[in-house]
């Protein structure tokens, strides 16, 4: 078998969301300008100076932390590795040999799992990582002990190829 060196980085790409923030932070900037710059109380009840520069700065803290989001997939010889950045500070590990089996599926993330990121769905689909509602790909793994964990992913054709390589040279014994 061939060495196996698969890396995916996916970042959040929910658009309603990044546009939320950015009218916003729109928004305040515009209040910050004519309040403090320009001297004009921006509406007819105007917060105080320092609130408006406190939630413009919360605000940007929300951008900055939009961007900053992102789920790293690594797949091994040695096995599965991710994390969600910021959400995980280390990399999780999974072996070959801790999995009963692993298959691409497609999935809908809103109604299985409720939502993106790090989410716990029933018993039925356990937990699932994603990032956006861009793709609906993602590699279902079950663990020897029935534990099942979905990773999504925006290249399900290149996972696939290595699952079948993996499940051929005997890494994973599936229905063991």
């Amino acid at each position: 078998m061939n060495t196996i060196d698969f890396k995916e980085v996916q970042r959040f790409k929910t658009w309603w969301a990044w546009l939320g923030v950015a009218a916003l932070n729109v928004l305040f900037i515009y209040a910050i300008v004519q309040q403090i710059f320009l001297g004009t109380p921006f509406g007819p009840k105007p917060a105080p100076d320092f609130v408006l520069i406190l939630v413009e700065l919360f605000l940007l803290f929300l951008f900055i932390f939009l961007i900053c989001i992102k789920l790293k997939t690594r797949i091994t010889d040695g096995g599965i590795y991710y994390r969600f950045i910021p959400f995980q500070f280390t990399e999780t590990v999974i072996e070959w040999h801790e999995l009963k089996d692993a298959y691409m599926r497609s999935y809908d993330s809103f109604h299985e799992y409720g939502g993106w990121g790090i989410r716990t769905g029933s018993t039925r689909t356990g937990k699932a990582i994603n990032t956006s509602a861009s793709s609906n790909k993602g590699l279902q793994l079950q663990y020897n002990d029935g534990k099942l964990l979905l990773i999504g992913t925006r290249r399900p054709d290149e996972i696939e190829q290595i699952l079948d390589a993996v499940i051929v040279s005997g890494k994973i014994n599936r229905g063991v």
